[in-house]
């Protein structure tokens, strides 16, 4: 197993979350393309990414509340394969446990009522392959989060 913190072949941003008291609601998105990570990872002489390994995707600021994450594939691997997303340090299935990458596309995997979780520091969540060699599925990451940590400013009068 191999912790990787590289974004070779997507784009690991940090959520950014708008500064007004109407708008403390997010969704955060994460498209993970296996195909262009494994072809950015042989174009720049980096091993694979393997079975047990980790890599970390983007960090929730301090304040962040998540209501819940899921994952949706948009494209099935062709062989067995699946993964998790979690917390690094921390529970690594918390949002997604043992999502299946060779399903039907559309399938939504994630945890229907336990994985609300309040982010009293900066964490970073962290994508766990429980498969060796996943180098065609496609899946986006949602994050229904609330931007605890903002300034309220002034609630608008009716």
């Amino acid at each position: 197993m191999v912790a990787y913190t590289d974004s070779l072949g997507f784009n690991k941003g940090t959520p950014a979350y708008v500064a007004n008291y109407t708008d403390r609601l997010s969704v955060v998105e994460l498209e993970l393309d296996f195909a262009k990570i494994a072809a950015a990872r042989s174009a720049a002489g980096v091993a694979a990414l393997g079975s047990g390994d980790t890599l970390e995707l983007f960090t929730l600021p301090k304040g962040t509340f998540v209501l819940n994450g899921s994952a949706v594939l948009t494209k099935a691997e062709g062989a067995a394969a699946n993964i998790d997303v979690g917390i690094k340090g921390g529970t690594t299935d918390f949002w997604v446990d043992g999502f299946d990458l060779n399903t039907t596309v559309g399938t939504v995997g994630g945890y229907a009522d336990t994985a609300a979780y309040l982010c009293t520091s900066d964490v970073v969540v962290l994508l766990t392959l429980n498969s060796a060699s996943i180098d065609v599925a496609k899946a986006k990451l949602q994050f229904a989060v609330v931007n605890m940590g903002a300034d309220q400013g002034t609630i608008p009068s009716a």
